[in-house]
């Protein structure tokens, strides 16, 4: 069980610099200090917890590589958009060009 992801589960906005300090002097994680405005949690609610975290996992951002991929496959995108309406304003510049000339396009 990891005690800080116990804790953030069931209190997210639980800042660890000013409401809770946790400490392991070897015998593993405890709960050194306690400010929040809630009962300190028991060892059964801190199991429950991280159980449930488990369970139901928060979002997790996706990987840097992942989201430049995704960022990458969106720029490609765009770039094909824009270059399709610079086709199409060229040939119709090029077309009213023609038309004002008196010539028509062959």
């Amino acid at each position: 069980m990891i005690l800080y992801e116990a804790i953030k589960y069931k209190y997210p906005n639980a800042d660890p610099q000013k409401d809770f300090e946790l400490r392991n002097d070897g015998d593993g994680s405890y709960i050194n200090e306690w400010l929040l405005d809630v009962p300190k949690p028991t060892t059964e609610e801190l199991k429950k917890w991280w159980e449930e975290s488990q369970a139901n996992p928060r979002y997790q951002p996706p990987l840097p590589l992942d989201y430049l991929a995704q960022e990458v496959a969106k720029e490609k995108l765009m770039r094909k958009q824009l270059e399709h309406q610079c086709d199409l304003l060229s040939k119709a510049l090029k077309n009213d060009i023609l038309f004002i000339k008196g010539e028509s396009e062959t």
